[in-house]
């Protein structure tokens, strides 16, 4: 008989939609974030009973109780100080500080020091001066250049035979990480898999012109490029200021064909998939998109947020964007006005989302994707303490217990109070995630029921990123030829991940 250990973590009330995103404060960008530019998911969510003493301060105190098991992984109670380096607090931020708190519990043994950098290229310089200056710290958050830019120059510590992807722990996640094997070694083992990029819609928008719901269709698995085109076709025939489609470019719907613009080999080297039929088959179904006016052209300003689609969604029929972000912050915005705190909303969205659909010619059903976790960097001191931490985190992630008390605080939260101010006694404003929509969440971060379609072309450089970024947007949005911008680009690419 195996005793089961059991240990106790507070709840941070605006931890509990935070703990799927951990923290993710910079866009995803590795899957399918062609934009390249879209804010981090607000924090919009409040989740446990509690009050709190700002009516400005929309995170609650500490609240409700919740059990992790070990008895997947068992630490020796000595994990140490780890060092982070990052540009958010491990301590305190979202879901990672219920990590912390069972981290830092007599079970585990361990703390973190934080040291505080900026995202995107400050955080690689930095990690690199700290790394030639044997000052490393112990882990480090995957960032869309960690694979294969980082692990090209040596930045972090090779972890095989360090965890077990064998174990029930991990086996879910043996596929994904043999995809970020770099020239036969792996220094990442992602523990979660994230959505980037869904088709959002408006339930009500749809049923005042009688068209089909984009979920049913999913549902009866009739969700494909065709049933998507005519869907857009029908909405804009139904007045001329709708507008079908905005968002994110070709990347997603590149991506349900099951192949990538650029795929990094085993051996390291990487090959250009812009001549690949499957890719250009699906940049003609979006240049086709574009040429019967079924895309955003720019009628409401440069960029369309989920805020301000939110104020839209009469129009825009479908949002190219990531779903979770895009949910809570377009329901915010429309349940939650400015200046309306006396009036709470806390009702189940009108706004919904699906996959994007599936390519009618592909074997499977794919979908973009990202993913969340750690690396240890090169030279760090307590390597120990950072697999501790990385398995922690992954324990967190599967635990059942933990995953169905998030699932109830997702779909009936409990209610947050002002207790001082103007709107003293009030209720704070909270998403109530509509429960399929949250099941269908969960499903497109299963490896047991999508395939994922991981692209490699943000993980070089940003002149790469901006090559990329004009190719899958021009022809959808602006009426480029794709094969014109193939044609200039290909060889640009080619020097640049082969070079």
């Amino acid at each position: 008989m195996t005793l089961t250990k059991r240990i106790l973590s507070g709840l941070l009330a605006a931890g509990m939609i935070l703990s799927l995103t951990a923290c993710d404060e910079e866009p995803a960008v590795s899957g399918g974030n062609s934009a390249g530019n879209t804010p981090g998911a607000p924090a919009v969510t409040t989740t446990a009973a509690t009050t709190t003493t700002d009516p400005d301060d929309n995170a609650p105190t500490d609240a409700e109780i919740k059990e992790v098991g070990t008895d997947a992984y068992t630490p020796d109670g000595n994990s140490g100080t780890i060092v982070w380096l990052g540009y958010y607090d491990l301590i305190t931020d979202g879901s990672a500080s219920e990590q912390y708190k069972i981290f830092n519990s007599e079970l585990y043994g361990g703390d973190i020091e934080y040291v505080s950098t900026t995202s995107g290229t400050a955080y690689f310089e930095k990690l690199a001066t700290m790394i030639s200056s044997d000052d490393s710290p112990d882990i480090v958050r995957y960032e869309w250049q960690s694979f294969p830019t980082g692990m090209s120059k040596n930045m972090y510590e090779p972890l095989d035979g360090e965890i077990d992807m064998t174990s029930p722990l991990w086996s879910d996640m043996a596929e994904t990480a043999e995809r970020f094997a770099y020239k036969g070694k792996h220094y990442y083992y992602p523990y979660r898999i994230t959505t980037n990029f869904a088709l959002n819609y408006n339930r009500k928008s749809l049923e005042e012109y009688a068209l089909d719901d984009p979920y049913d269709l999913y549902m009866n698995n009739q969700w494909t490029w065709d049933t998507f085109k005519q869907l857009l076709i029908d909405w804009c025939s139904a007045d001329d200021s709708h507008i079908g489609y905005a968002g994110e470019g070709a990347m997603s719907f590149i991506a349900t064909t099951g192949t990538s613009l650029v795929k990094v080999q085993e051996d390291g080297t990487a090959r250009n998939n812009l001549s690949d039929i499957n890719v250009s088959r699906a940049m003609e179904y979006c240049a086709d998109l574009y040429r019967n006016g079924l895309t955003y052209q720019n009628e409401i300003g440069d960029w369309v947020s989920p805020q301000l689609w939110a104020d839209n969604s009469d129009r825009i029929l479908f949002l190219g964007m990531n779903p979770e972000w895009t949910y809570g912050a377009a329901a915010g915005q429309v349940q939650n006005k400015p200046g309306a705190a006396d009036d709470i909303c806390n009702t189940v969205s009108d706004f919904a989302f699906v996959p994007f659909p599936r390519d009618p010619q592909a074997d499977k059903y794919y979908i973009a994707y990202d993913t969340f976790g750690y690396l240890v960097a090169k030279g760090a001191k307590n390597k120990k303490g950072a697999l501790d931490w990385i398995n922690l985190c992954r324990v967190y992630e599967t635990d059942p217990a933990v995953n169905a008390t998030k699932k109830q605080e997702a779909i009936n939260p409990e209610p947050v109070y002002f207790t001082s101010g103007k709107y003293e006694g009030l209720q704070k404003w909270a998403l109530v995630w509509d429960e399929r929509q949250y099941d269908l969440w969960q499903d497109m971060m299963d490896p047991s029921k999508f395939s994922f379609t991981f692209d490699d072309c943000w993980g070089f450089n940003d002149d790469l990123k901006t090559i990329c970024n004009t190719i899958l947007f021009d022809p959808m949005f602006h009426g480029e030829s794709f094969t014109k911008l193939s044609a200039e680009y290909s060889p640009v690419i080619d020097s640049i991940i082969n070079g």
